[in-house]
């Protein structure tokens, strides 16, 4: 099943991201089975990061939520807040392959 997280971070996080971007990114390419995508998300090209968005391919939401769980980015404070759904193929990509 695919699901989708979709993260806000805190306002005073950047100090946070500076100190644990190196572990979230090892973290991230350590799921890479389990994390199909993932990527900041921006106001706009260019601006400072203000939250993520993480596509899973999972069996369960309780799946997704441990894995973010342990994510550097998460354990230290940066994330406000955490979005999981759960995320269907629309007609006709059904045979696009992340």
């Amino acid at each position: 099943m695919r699901w989708v997280a979709i993260f806000e971070d805190r306002k005073d996080s950047a100090a946070v991201r500076a100190v644990q971007t190196e572990a979230h990114q090892a973290f991230l390419r350590a799921h890479k089975g389990k994390i199909r995508l993932a990527g900041a998300m921006r106001q706009a090209p260019g601006e400072a990061p203000q939250g993520g968005l993480w596509v899973f391919d999972a069996e369960s939401r309780e799946e997704v939520e441990a894995i973010i769980a342990q994510d550097p980015f998460f354990v230290h404070g940066l994330r406000a807040a955490c979005r999981i759904m759960a995320w269907g193929t629309a007609p006709g990509f059904e045979d696009v392959v992340l």
